[in-house]
């Protein structure tokens, strides 16, 4: 990243702060307070993306959405380990069915002194439903009704039973108060939004520069700001390369930034924070292919691929190594169940177990001339099996089954291999290449096609390759049906377990269902699971203290920083 275009970048937010030019001679105060605030080194200074709107529920902007974390709380929400646990919520209890939760808030007030009640909680589901482009509507479409029996306590209705009902209640709650009776024009406008019941509330808003947040000294969890800073300046940036420009140039001081970007930060100015993020990779076989269908060769497949060298060099080391799409801190994920190991001498065995009529079926089309000399090795083969009649038994069984082995290498030497990949995901191009290499060793042939986008999706669609390098962004629900039903594997067992782990109604037999589907998966190498990517965090060196950051609320621990004196 060039230095011009950080220069460029502070310029721009200088300008849109104090103003430039003779006629912005009486500036008024609140350009001068925003200026005397990107300059104060008490704030900690963060950057979000110029938001369409604050209302946090129609947000759909990242760097918008980790702001208002901080400002509006939500009934449950993420930890540092990606499982859901209550924050609003004093005490809850799933009904046995698992068709209802019964909850009781906490004590909390809004930002302007009112109490969160239970009509709050309603409205707020309401108003996600009635959204047209919520982020969050997902998560109430199982939600059938709210009733309240005072203001503290409710009970939320599902349609039907689901294993991750409280997973999905991670949503801010917004104040009925504050936004019941307006337009969807009105319910944007940030001087309606200006209350939640965070940790934070917002004292001043400037849509054209930024956002300064004050600590709500009436939280209600008293422990966990006890040393929160009392003030953070968030700076209102066109893009996201602006939010990298700012921190390079010390004038943000937290930022989320991309792999491609990590080489621009020197230690010495920065630390560097890796954490687990949503990025799952992993490798789907098509099963149209009648030779996927064979275990043995996606077992041969498995353990031919060196998946420490694939994470250690296509990835950087920048990857955890899970064998299931979970993270790998889920209270859901089974680190017991061991993935199928690098070992060519066992991959080598299990091409020897396949069916030989699979692979001559899914060898490509034969031209004459190859299959004249089919029609050849037929005759031999009748010829050998006429003579084989004079043969003892045990001699005629050592012939048959060295000429099986025989069909079957040559068999498998005539396989060439489709991996289709992302050309633009260079960390997935070379895991590719490393397979296609791996691969190699076995003594099966393959070719890497690297494809942009819509011709990637084609392929994919059409079922025109064997193997298909590809990515997914896991959702904050731990519920991993939708990546296996995409994976293309079915099984009659494999759908019954993924049914019960819709309709599990309680933490210990999702769990239980959750490892017999690991199980299953990696024993029947349903995919090859390559590992969920890192996400990396930025902090300027003048800060004390450290984040606990996941992909859904990377100021966590935020509270617990300082500065260098």
């Amino acid at each position: 990243m060039k230095r011009i275009k950080v220069v460029t970048v502070i310029m721009t937010i200088m300008l849109a702060v104090s103003g430039c030019g003779k006629s912005d001679s009486n500036k008024d105060k609140n350009e001068k307070q925003n200026v005397s605030e990107n300059n104060n080194l008490e704030y900690i200074h963060l950057s979000m993306v110029n938001p369409e709107t604050i209302n946090p529920i129609n947000n759909n902007n990242q760097s918008v959405g980790y702001i208002l974390d901080l400002v509006y709380d939500s009934l449950f929400t993420i930890d540092s380990n990606y499982n859901a646990v209550p924050q609003l919520v004093e005490e809850y209890s799933m009904a046995s069915d698992g068709r209802s939760i019964n909850i009781k808030l906490k004590d909390v007030n809004w930002h302007n002194g009112k109490p969160v009640t239970s009509d709050d909680v309603e409205f707020t589901i309401d108003s996600i439903k009635r959204s047209e482009n919520s982020s969050y509507k997902p998560l109430v479409e199982n939600i059938s009704s709210v009733t309240s029996t005072d203001n503290k306590n409710l009970t939320i209705h599902f349609t039907q039973p689901y294993a991750f009902s409280i997973d999905n209640l991670i949503f801010p709650i917004v104040s009925k108060s504050e936004l019941s009776g307006l337009n969807a024009a009105e319910s944007k406008d940030y001087k309606n939004n200006m209350v939640g019941s965070g940790a934070y509330k917002i004292s001043k808003f400037n849509k054209k520069s930024n956002m300064v947040l004050t600590l709500n000294e009436d939280y209600y969890d008293k422990e966990k700001i006890k040393d929160a800073k009392k003030e953070i300046n968030v700076m209102i940036v066109p893009d996201e390369a602006a939010q990298v420009s700012m921190t390079l140039a010390l004038s943000s001081d937290i930022t989320k930034v991309g792999i491609s970007d990590l080489s621009e930060f020197q230690e010495d100015e920065f630390k560097i924070t890796n954490y687990e993020g949503r990025g799952y990779e992993y490798m789907i076989f098509n099963y149209s292919n009648p030779i996927m269908n064979d275990i043995n060769f996606r077992k041969a497949i498995s353990y031919g691929i060196d998946k420490k060298k694939i994470l250690s060099e296509a990835y950087l080391g920048n990857v955890s190594d899970v064998n299931f799409p979970l993270h790998s801190k889920s209270k859901y994920y089974d680190s017991s169940i061991k993935p199928i190991g690098y070992n060519v001498e066992k991959a080598k065995e299990s091409l020897g177990k396949i069916d030989i009529d699979k692979v001559n079926s899914n060898a490509a089309g034969k031209d004459d001339t190859s299959k004249k000399e089919e029609n050849n090795k037929k005759e031999e083969t009748n010829k050998k099996e006429n003579e084989a009649n004079k043969e003892s038994k045990e001699a005629k069984k050592a012939r048959e089954e060295k000429e099986k082995s025989e069909k079957l290498k040559e068999a498998i030497k005539n396989l060439n291999l489709k991996i289709v990949v992302n050309k633009e995901n260079s960390e997935r191009v070379k895991a590719a290449h490393l397979i296609r290499e791996n691969l190699n060793e076995m003594g099966i042939k393959s070719t890497v096609e690297e494809l942009e986008g819509d011709a990637l999706a084609q392929a994919l669609d059409k079922k025109e390759y064997d193997l298909a390098l590809v990515g997914w962004e896991l959702s904050s629900v731990p519920d991993a049906t939708d990546i296996i039903n995409y994976s293309g594997y079915t099984n009659e067992k494999l759908t019954n377990y993924l049914n019960s782990l819709k309709s599990s109604k309680s933490v210990d037999d999702t769990k239980s269902i959750y490892k017999s589907i690991q199980k299953y998966v990696n024993d029947n190498v349903a995919f090859v699971s390559l590992g969920i990517t890192d996400d990396y965090l930025v902090t300027n060196k003048r800060i004390t203290g450290n984040l606990k950051p996941n992909d859904f609320d990377i100021y966590e621990g935020i509270y617990n920083l300082g500065f260098k004196e």
